[in-house]
């Protein structure tokens, strides 16, 4: 009886070695879970995180929306955009498996499981490219799966590891299309993959593809089946692509409709510092392409162009691959090529994870067969000690570099040459096994540590593991809210994605696809920024508060709360020809529908460098409001006032914009003096505008008007508002949500059109006299995307029954 055999150890060992080579470096560093450091670099907690805990919500059923729509965010914006860049890999629902208070544990570990995975998927696919030493698949899946740019770059942006996990897998298909087997699972896998993350699917799909025409040119197969295994990929692709399209088409639009970055500037690293990031414990995150794939595969890699007993055009094909694509990353039109023509802000070699894959690849198909000769062997380590002399002064390089790299490739070698002199012996072949596989194991965990401790020192975590404070937070914000009656704001405090975050209903939103429109209409009406304007903040403003109806605001760990009218009220149609407002003041009182500051004209002198007074008469006892959204820096009114701060203190107007700031009260002289210390220049002062005293007796009025006038019920659904309007209402139905692509209203049961605007607001032109409103949000594209997928699965449906009938009729013949 056959002894049982565990199937593809290769991969479960790739896996083990990658998650726990990545936890062991965080143990050492004490990060979170480990520790009490955060392990929230970059925008890790203050964007993804969040959003992880949002879609915790949309799948519980704890969410204020759904997969289309998110009430929290952005006073209403759409999700399945987000959904689709941020959270679609499967991988994501795993986050229902923990409690919400945990979820910095499930981001933890999903992401864990997908370094386990592209780990475990490339040492699969090598198997499956060519038969060879099950432990050295897994000591290069591993390698693969902890390689430099996945530890450097990727580890704090998750979705960006969907592509390390994407490369072989897309490898994986090409294979199986040049073997004529799992047409559907293999559309299936392309689908899934873009729908994950389509900026990293994109890269991993030109580099698979270029694996697959290298795998072409150098098969043994008849041209003609090289030709229809290729024409098959094509097809396989693009029905892939069609099925991701109720995602993708959206994201794509959404896209196009966000508030614009502006492109990076390019600057190829030295070839010195480029190189270096070959070689074990370097680091150079945003600076340089983190191409490391442990020593083992290095060197194995170096020995394939000296290796006979390899075909020669298989030999000259990978290497001539390896070099071209990291020429590549150092032009520019390629380096746009990589990027989808839109150099990136931040780290600039986001496509590294290519170069790695296809550096693994060739160290086993130097490899798989036989062990190298003793020529390959010298000829790739005197590759690799020439790459370390050539890159000895990189400042990428950390003093242990060359230490562990003498000490791998000795033990490697040591292992090779005894292999091939005692031969293929099962105890030589064990215990080569374990010293690789510990050795490996070990540099790849010493790594992590160092470039995590590297990294730490350019990129700071910004964010805490949720906590006690989270918590307390996010109880009274709970017990202070009753959506849809009114909003409860939690404010921005801790990260821009608070409203999800915490819970309750605000402008806070960061996301790379914040609408323009969205940025257009709260910029006006006061509320600051970050990031391009990608980041939207809290406002702490009473006649906000009206418009957008926050009747509960979570302020210095406190509620307070104010009357405000519903989500919906009726305000006069505006006069044709009415002149656009020309200050912050004037777009908040047209949409709370009445004059409720006094806009002063004041002088501006100049004390010292830096030091500016702003002198205007006010009523006396209103409270004064200034705005100035290009200056960073400080404001107070009076010499014994305290200063408040102006946030824009990073490139104003571009990268940061100012919030409107309450600055205090009139004094009993009526004249305000305002005193700014500017902290961020060169700066421009308005000429007009930059001032506003709030008379609070005419807001109270207001207000009462627009509650008066409000409608009397509003409900909610996952991505639509109803509302029941006082019997008779005439004019403009206002509704306190932002206007985006998507809204389409009807009234009275009557044909749903595109909602109109009014003040950056859904407006609903009332014909006559009505009594409900009803509005639904569906993300732009979504049908055409529905409709591609329907016919990308009936067409693979029918290729595949069309091939099951045709084995069948070869089988009965």
């Amino acid at each position: 009886m056959p002894k049982a055999r565990i199937p593809a150890p290769e991969a479960w060992v790739a896996g083990a070695v990658a998650a726990v080579g990545f936890m062991v470096a965080g143990m050492f560093r004490g990060t979170f879970p480990f520790g009490q450091a955060s392990r929230s670099t970059n925008d890790l907690g203050v964007q993804y995180i969040p959003f992880f805990a949002h879609l915790w919500d949309v799948l519980t059923g704890n969410a204020q929306g759904d997969l289309l729509f998110n009430w929290q965010s952005g006073f209403g914006v759409g999700f399945l955009a987000d959904f689709g860049v941020d959270l679609g890999s499967p991988l994501s629902l795993l986050v229902v498996l923990f409690p919400r208070d945990d979820i910095d544990l499930a981001v933890f570990v999903i992401t864990t499981l997908k370094l386990a995975l592209a780990a475990a998927a490339m040492a699969a696919l090598l198997r499956r490219m060519k038969p060879g030493p099950w432990w050295l698949a897994a000591v290069l899946g591993a390698s693969y799966g902890l390689c430099g740019w996945a530890i450097d770059d990727a580890a704090y942006v998750p979705m960006w590891l969907d592509g390390l996990i994407a490369l072989p897998m897309l490898c994986l298909v090409g294979e199986w299309s040049l073997q004529r087997k799992h047409r559907i699972l293999s559309v299936l896998v392309v689908g899934v993959f873009w729908v994950s993350n389509f900026y990293t699917a994109y890269m991993a799909t030109i580099a698979a593809s270029l694996i697959l025409i290298v795998r072409v040119l150098t098969s043994e197969l008849a041209w003609a089946d090289r030709l229809r295994g290729l024409l098959r990929h094509a097809l396989t692709m693009i029905l892939g692509l069609a099925l991701s399209t109720p995602v993708l088409i959206p994201v794509f639009k959404t896209n196009a409709l966000a508030a614009p970055s502006p492109s990076g500037h390019f600057v190829p690293v030295s070839l010195e510092s480029f190189f270096s990031r070959l070689l074990p414990l370097t680091e150079g995150v945003s600076r340089s392409a983190g191409l490391y794939v442990g020593t083992a595969a290095l060197l194995l890699a170096a020995t394939l162009p000296f290796n006979g007993s390899v075909r020669a055009v298989t030999r000259i094909a990978w290497t001539l691959l390896a070099v071209l694509v990291g020429a590549s990353f150092l032009w520019k039109p390629t380096h746009d090529m990589w990027h989808g023509f839109d150099t990136p802000n931040g780290s600039q070699y986001r496509e590294g994870f290519v170069l790695c894959a296809i550096l693994v690849i060739a160290a086993w198909l130097s490899v798989a067969d036989r062990t190298p000769s003793w020529i390959a062997l010298l000829g790739g380590t005197a590759l690799v000690v020439t790459l370390a002399i050539c890159t000895q002064h990189s400042p990428l390089l950390t003093n242990g570099s060359i230490i562990v790299l003498s000490c791998s490739g000795g033990l490697l070698l040591a292992v090779l040459l005894a292999i091939r002199y005692f031969g293929q012996a099962r105890l030589v072949a064990i215990v080569g096994a374990v010293l690789v596989i510990g050795a490996m194991g070990v540099e790849l965990a010493w790594t992590a540590i160092v470039v995590d401790h590297e990294r730490n020192k350019v990129l700071t975590a910004s964010a805490e593991p949720w906590g006690a404070q989270q918590s307390d937070l996010a109880d009274k914000v709970r017990e202070a809210g009753d959506w849809p009656k009114y909003r409860t704001d939690p404010g921005t405090s801790l990260t821009p994605n608070d409203p999800v975050l915490l819970g309750g209903q605000g402008p806070g939103y960061y996301s790379s696809l914040l609408p323009a429109s969205l940025n257009h209409t709260l910029t006006n009406l006061g509320f600051g920024w970050q990031g391009y304007g990608r980041a939207s903040l809290e406002l702490d403003n009473p006649v906000t508060d009206a418009i957008f109806s926050i009747g509960a605001r979570l302020e210095d760990g406190t509620i307070k709360r104010a009357e405000v009218p519903p989500l919906v009220r009726v305000q006069p149609k505006p006069a044709d020809g009415a002149p656009e407002p020309d200050s912050v003041f004037a777009y908040q009182e047209r949409l709370s529908g009445a004059q409720v500051y006094d806009v002063p004209k004041y002088r501006g002198r100049r004390i010292e460098p830096g030091l500016v007074t702003l002198t205007a008469s006010c009523p006396v006892g209103s409270t004064v409001y200034l705005s100035l959204p290009r200056t960073g820096g400080q404001a107070r009114i009076g010499a014994d006032s305290e200063w408040r701060n102006l946030i824009a203190t990073k490139r104003p107007g571009s990268n940061t914009s100012s919030a409107v700031l309450e600055v205090g009260k009139t004094p009993a002289s009526g004249v305000a003096v305002i005193e700014l210390k500017i902290l961020v220049s060169p700066y421009a002062l308005p000429v007009s505008g930059a001032i506003g005293c709030l008379d609070e007796a005419k807001l109270t009025k207001a207000v009462a008007a627009l509650r008066a006038a409000g409608a009397t019920d509003v409900k909610t659904g996952g991505h639509s508002i109803d509302a029941t309007l006082k019997p008779g209402s005439t004019g403009l139905a206002v509704v306190a949500v932002p206007r985006t692509d998507g809204w389409r209203c009807s009234v009275d049961g009557g044909k749903a059109q595109d909602a109109g605007e009014f003040g950056g607001l859904i407006a609903v032109q009332l014909p006559g006299p009505s009594q409900k409103i009803h509005c639904g949000f569906r993300p732009p594209g979504l049908e055409l995307g529905l409709a591609a997928a329907g016919g990308s699965i009936l067409i693979t449906g029918g290729l595949a029954l069309f091939s099951l009938l045709r084995r069948r009729r070869q089988t009965a013949s």
